[in-house]
């Protein structure tokens, strides 16, 4: 019985434990994309710099191995990218 409660356990452990490869790239992605569009507008660049700063939180954690606390911050850099980029569009309609 034990033996059936830790498998989930330490499958659930082992996913935790990776860098989160993944959730960089997406932020970066959505960084760069962001970037990359025209137009300037204020709102968009608050949000754009506060992704930047995210991501490099993102990037300390993983030197350090909190992992899911880099994990968050790449979700939040991502997040507040596609705010900037959505910002940038509307602003060009």
């Amino acid at each position: 019985m034990r033996l059936i409660l830790l498998i989930p356990l330490l499958l659930l452990a082992s996913c935790v434990t990776k860098p989160p490869a993944q959730e960089m790239s997406d932020a970066r992605s959505a960084i760069k994309m962001a970037q990359e569009l025209p137009g300037q507008q204020q709102n968009a660049d608050k949000f754009l710099q506060s992704a930047e700063k995210a991501l490099e939180e993102a990037a300390a954690a993983i030197q350090v191995e909190r992992y899911e606390r880099a994990r968050n911050k790449a979700l939040e850099a991502k997040r507040h990218a596609q705010q900037a980029a959505r910002l940038k569009q509307s602003k060009h309609k």
